[in-house]
């Protein structure tokens, strides 16, 4: 998909493109079978909002106040790659942007319960239905990528023994863990399940490439120290 996206810094590049819509059908469901409905929302207007709530808080808020149905939107990236702002504030991380969208409504979920760090919540979650550990948001990212982000190992720990393929997801959360300066979930991840400390992100940098960029000689250190290495 055409997203740029910086791990751990929620970054999400301007230069997005928004594919053109599909055509609408020219099926309708028979007479007094559906009650009278409002005209879906603009295709372009969803795109955006979408857009803004990987980063821009700003946009956020005055889209919302401008046409408040927005906050359940969702927008096909692709192949069914559903999203919504608040799916785009989880997974890059913007806690701000996150809290904002519940606060007016929209519809929490696993993984944006694992970005804010809910403990208790998403253990609940993966007891009551152990599958919702290896689901897969927005773009493929796993919910221990979106725990990644919140810098808690005890939520790490709770999702690890539903995992299907703990080195993959430990692996990527490696990624969001490091962005995020979290040097003792990444201790964890790389000492519990990461197999391969050298992943890259979609700008091709290894999470060693980040913490030299970020300054963060301790995330560094551990790294190193589990065989981490620039991508240079």
């Amino acid at each position: 998909f055409a997203a740029v996206t910086v791990f751990g810094s929620g970054a999400f590049a301007s230069t997005q493109t928004a594919p053109a819509p599909a055509p609408a059908g020219d099926a309708k469901p028979a007479a007094g079978t559906e009650p009278n409905r409002k005209p879906p929302l603009a295709s372009a207007l969803v795109f955006d909002f979408v857009r803004a709530g990987h980063a821009n808080l700003p946009k956020v808020k005055q889209m919302l106040a401008d046409e408040p149905m927005l906050i359940n939107a969702m927008w096909d990236w692709g192949a069914g790659d559903w999203e919504t702002a608040l799916g785009g504030a989880s997974h890059t991380g913007h806690r701000e942007v996150a809290l904002h969208l519940l606060d007016r409504g929209a519809r929490i979920d696993a993984f944006c319960a694992a970005m804010l760090g809910e403990v208790d919540l998403v253990t609940a979650i993966v007891r009551f239905n152990p599958a919702s550990a290896n689901a897969r948001g927005p773009h493929g990212y796993m919910l221990m990528y979106h725990a990644g982000h919140s810098g808690k190992v005890a939520l790490a720990e709770a999702i690890r023994p539903h995992l299907t393929n703990c080195a993959r997801d430990f692996n990527q959360a490696l990624l969001s863990a490091t962005g995020a300066g979290h040097a003792d979930l990444v201790a964890y991840l790389l000492d519990h399940g990461v197999d391969n400390p050298n992943g890259k992100n979609i700008l091709g940098e290894t999470p060693l490439d980040r913490a030299i960029k970020d300054g963060n000689e301790k995330i560094a250190k551990l790294l190193r120290a589990h065989g981490g290495v620039t991508s240079g």
